[in-house]
């Protein structure tokens, strides 16, 4: 697809689908190892899929307003990953090489084709390892407020702050949770229906499995660099204003360029906060790809 459509058209068309009645979507399960499935909810019938992952600690129906403007026009796929939602907890490990592998089993079992990955928060990364590791039938990557810049490896202080931060978490997840997400996740301007909803279900969640989550997200997120200069599709971000973007240094590390849209106002749940805006952003952004 090329960016040649113009920006007042773009918004009449979200105004037109926004008009629309709600599509319907099916609920499913695909089969990943025994005794493990993962929950998805699948909308539309175009020729290009998206396939919407959700952050940490929360699950599919953030993706709603986003199954509803455009399952019109596009496949629709929104999936609960392991650990979260409902699907399955029965693991030892959780690492995002799982994850990339999951979303693959997904992809193939649902025989998904010229998908578009979005991931929120922790996602990019995952977004990222699944492109690089399982490229087909990837046709380009949208992460939603995340790689703000590219990660590297740490050095040792940072591997022990990080490690002091999991051993707080595991000793008292709720405490550290609300001390660390409601000073950096949240605007003033959030509603407070919003911050209680996504505090719920972070709290509803395993936190032996939320934390392992993290650690695996710390890992990857150092491989960032190298997983961005090994893409062969393009970067899009939908990203708040909170926190800076580094294009520059993005562009640095992907060969095939990364745009950058912008909603702001917000704070690090824009789809939910802004839903309209971030529709119009998001369909920027794929018609970008």
């Amino acid at each position: 697809m090329q960016w040649n459509i113009p920006i007042y058209l773009l918004a009449v068309l979200s105004l037109a689908s926004c008009k629309k009645s709600a599509p319907d979507f099916t609920e499913g399960q695909v089969s990943l190892e025994p005794g493990m499935k993962m929950s998805y909810y699948r909308c539309g019938q175009g020729d290009t899929t998206l396939l919407f992952i959700h952050g940490w600690g929360i699950n599919k129906s953030y993706w709603k307003a986003q199954l509803d403007a455009f399952c019109p026009q596009y496949q629709v796929v929104a999936i609960d990953l392991p650990g979260f939602g409902q699907s399955g907890k029965d693991r030892t490990d959780w690492t995002f090489d799982q994850y990339a592998g999951d979303v693959k089993t997904l992809m193939d079992q649902l025989d998904l084709k010229k998908v578009i990955l979005v991931g929120h928060s922790m996602s990019g990364d995952l977004i990222l390892r699944v492109a690089t590791i399982y490229p087909e039938p990837i046709i380009g990557l949208i992460g939603i407020d995340n790689l703000h810049q590219p990660g590297g490896p740490m050095d040792s202080a940072q591997v022990a702050e990080a490690e002091g931060f999991f051993a707080m978490m595991l000793k008292d997840f709720d405490s550290t949770v609300v001390k660390t997400m409601k000073t950096n996740l949240f605007q003033p301007s959030t509603p407070d229906s919003i911050v209680q909803r996504v505090m719920n279900d972070v709290f509803a969640a395993d936190s032996v499995i939320a934390v392992k989550v993290l650690m695996g997200m710390t890992k990857m997120a150092q491989a960032e660099q190298a997983m961005m200069q090994q893409l062969q599709v393009p970067l899009c971000l939908v990203n708040s204003d909170v926190f800076p973007t580094d294009l520059e240094s993005l562009n640095k590390y992907c060969a095939k360029g990364v745009k950058l849209y912008t909603v702001k106002g917000t704070g690090h749940y824009p789809m939910l906060e802004k839903p309209r805006e971030f529709n119009q952003a998001l369909q920027r952004a794929i018609l970008r790809l």
